[in-house]
């Protein structure tokens, strides 16, 4: 049975459609996104319009508050990024961030970190405490890159949706990716994770039709660390078990080792071995009479 809810608040504006929306933690601010190149600031309480951003000729896909710097961050198909101080409209900040279109924008809770991902199939990290430098470039979708989100639970990783069909998981501290989520039929638009309860859960939505949400409370397969290495004596005893194991009837005895290893009296390798002893103990004999 389809899901209703009741309308509290309808916001409207003349544009072709709305790209993106974001809500102020504070005041009662919705932050609108625009095609048609404009970035409104509504009061959902008295559902007016507070502010009016004509911030591109193109379509802003991406609009974020960073509420502690009291700026806007808006992002548009110009491949520009541009940053205003919402109480004094004043331009912060215009830079050239991307090659193609700017899908979204993720700042990060703490740190002065921006993250932009675009259709030029790369997801790039800001830092507006060094004048807007792009300290890292996070490259590994084959498609476009529709939408990044950092994790509440540990801000130091986020996650990216693209149209490749995947959901990638990346750190601050390395530029390649620590796993992929499949699973799919279709491209990928959205990813976010739930910030409540215990485990970390990852919400998507693609043009399959399908939302798929995934709990893991530890690294899937294929990230999880290999166990801890045996110590020499066991590795060397594994390895001496091998090898006996591998050995035909023409393969040269056996080390001693392979008799403490479990290899029994009946087996060819333990019967070789016990030969071989048997002979070097002649040999031995042979000599000491010689010398004597």
């Amino acid at each position: 049975m389809p899901l209703r809810l009741d309308i509290k608040r309808k916001l409207s504006s003349r544009s072709d459609r709305v790209k993106s929306v974001d809500i102020h933690p504070v005041e009662p601010w919705v932050l609108s996104a625009m095609y048609n190149g404009h970035v409104f600031l509504w009061n959902y309480n008295t559902q007016s319009l507070v502010k009016s951003f004509e911030v591109s000729d193109q379509p802003v896909r991406a609009g974020k508050f960073v509420t502690r710097k009291q700026w806007i961050v808006a992002g548009s198909d110009d491949m520009q990024v541009r940053v205003y101080n919402y109480n004094t409209m004043e331009k912060v900040k215009t830079f050239e961030a991307h090659s193609d279109y700017i899908r979204c924008i993720a700042v990060h809770p703490t740190l002065s970190l921006l993250l932009t991902s675009s259709d030029d199939m790369t997801i790039r990290l800001w830092d507006w405490e060094k004048a807007w430098g792009n300290t890292m470039t996070f490259e590994g979708h084959s498609h476009y890159v529709m939408m990044v989100a950092f994790n509440p639970k540990d801000a130091n990783t986020f996650a990216s949706a693209s149209l490749d069909r995947t959901i990638k998981v990346w750190g601050l501290n390395t530029l390649q990716p620590h796993f992929t989520l499949e699973g799919h039929e279709k491209g990928v638009n959205c990813v976010e994770y739930f910030s409540g309860g215990d485990r970390p859960y990852l919400v998507s939505g693609a043009d399959d039709r399908t939302v798929k949400v995934r709990a893991f409370s530890r690294a899937p397969r294929a990230a999880r660390r290999r166990p801890p290495p045996r110590s020499a004596a066991a590795a060397a005893v594994a390895r001496a078990v091998r090898a006996a194991a591998e050995r035909g009837p023409s393969s040269p005895p056996a080390p001693p080792a392979a008799r403490r290893c479990g290899i029994t009296r009946r087996s060819s390798a333990c019967r070789r071995w016990r030969g071989t002893r048997t002979t070097s103990r002649a040999s031995a004999a042979t000599r000491s009479s010689r010398s004597s």
